[in-house]
Parts: structure tokens; C-alpha cells; sequence
């Protein structure tokens, strides 16, 4: 097997990712070495300091140790990915939960109005973005940003410069929620597909001029992802001690 490279841009998260990939795909079993932090960095095409980010929390988890003049060593097999370990910490659900629930009010309804107030170029740019994520995910990254830019050029195109504003405005939280969201799907078969799916049902009915399809597509798509997202939370809840 051959590692890819990596864009500069990707998120240490990312590169955890492909050093799990890499364990598996390569059978390493514990107590066997691991490529050097400066062979990961030129296979990946990233900086030592990633890399180095990356490396530091999957010692932390317990997963490889470093031995002074000898290496980076595999020290546990991998059986819940660090990167799932990792998404009880990113954010506490009583947060997450606010997220869902304004992405829920707003999204909706601004799906309808889209469907309604779109543009021939407002639908260009969705349709944009649906592909711009697709071909992210090919590449290998989670395509964060890329959905959030999905979701927000229909936010755009309902024209109301109020959920834009809002919208914008909280872009960080949203973009927390759909990190915590791509981190679980790497899991999950076929997930990304489906999402895709839901995806260009939406774009559809938006192109339909279909408010009443447009709105039930988003909310299904919405719906499908937190069912998603707490099942997770379900089968690995965190005590009150490791939220943060």
C-alpha cells in the first residue's frame, strides 16, 4: 500500500485518520515501528508540526509511544478509532443539542424559501457546493467547510439577509456540529453517499420550485444526521467529568 498525500489544508483530525487507515490496511501490529514523524510529514505533504499534532494525540490515547533513539512504536490495537474517541471532547451535548435545534428551526424554512427565491445563479452555487464537497471527500478530507458552504449558500438563496446574518454569525458553532458529524461518518458505510443523496434531493426540489418538498428534503436530511449523531452518543456516553 502506498500513503497519499495529504492537502496542507487538511485538519489533524484528518491525518490521525490516515495513520489509523495506514495501521490497519498494514496489519502493525503492537510493538512494531511506525514510519519516522518526517517520513509521515513527506507521504502526507504536510508540515513536521501536524504531524507532530497528530502523533501527540494518539500517544495520549494510548495508542503508539515514542522510544528515545529507536522510533515511534504501535503500543494498542485500534478498535474505536482515536478520531471517535475524540468527538465526546470536541463539544458537551447540551450544546450540541442548541446547534441541532437551530439548525433544525432555520434550515427548514429557509430550504422553502430558496425553493421559492432562488436565482438561476443562487442554484448554480449550491449546486457548486454540493460537488465541491464530493470531490473533497474523494480526496479523502472530511469536507467540513465544504458542507457548511453547501448549507449556506441555501441560506442564501432564501434571500432573507436576517438568516443570513444569523446564520453567519454563529458559522463557527455550525461548523463544531458538522465536525462532530464527519468525525462519527468515516465509521459508517456508505454514509457520505447518502448524504449526497439527501443532498441533491434537496438541490431538486429547490430547482422545482417546490417549497413543501424543498423544506420536508432538508428536514429529513437534517433529521437523519442528528438520529446519527446520538446514536453515537448513545453507545459511547461520556460522564459529566470528560465534558468540555
Amino acid at each position: 500500500m502506498s500513503l497519499k498525500p495529504i492537502k496542507k489544508k487538511r485538519l489533524f483530525e484528518e491525518i490521525i485518520v490516515a495513520i489509523e487507515k495506514y495501521i490497519r490496511e498494514e496489519k502493525i501490529q503492537p510493538g512494531e515501528r511506525l514510519p519516522s514523524e518526517n517520513e509521515l510529514a513527506a507521504l502526507f505533504n504536510v508540515s513536521k508540526t501536524a504531524v507532530r499534532e497528530a502523533m501527540s494525540v494518539l500517544n495520549a490515547n494510548g495508542v503508539i509511544e515514542t522510544r528515545s533513539g529507536a522510533g515511534i512504536f504501535l503500543k494498542d490495537t485500534i478498535e474505536e478509532t482515536v478520531s471517535q474517541r475524540l468527538v465526546t471532547s470536541l463539544i458537551k451535548k447540551s450544546e450540541l443539542q442548541e446547534i441541532l435545534e437551530f439548525r433544525r428551526g432555520l434550515e427548514i424554512e429557509a430550504a422553502a424559501l430558496a425553493a421559492m427565491r432562488a436565482t438561476p445563479q443562487d442554484i448554480k452555487r449550491i449546486v457548486h457546493n454540493h460537488e465541491v464537497l464530493i470531490e473533497a471527500n474523494k480526496a479523502g478530507e472530511f469536507g467540513i467547510k465544504e458542507d457548511y458552504m453547501f448549507h449556506y449558500s441555501i441560506i442564501i438563496a432564501s434571500h432573507n439577509n436576517v438568516y443570513r446574518n444569523v446564520f453567519k454569525a454563529v458559522s463557527y458553532k455550525v461548523e463544531k456540529g458538522i465536525r462532530v458529524s464527519k468525525m462519527q461518518s468515516i465509521s459508517l458505510p456508505n454514509r457520505f453517499a447518502q448524504a449526497y443523496e439527501e443532498h441533491e434531493e434537496i438541490i431538486e426540489a429547490i430547482s422545482l420550485r417546490n417549497p413543501e418538498q424543498a423544506s420536508a428534503a432538508m428536514r429529513a436530511h437534517l433529521t437523519k444526521n442528528e438520529e446519527k449523531i446520538w446514536t453515537y452518543f448513545k453507545e459511547n456516553e461520556p460522564t459529566e467529568e470528560n465534558e468540555v
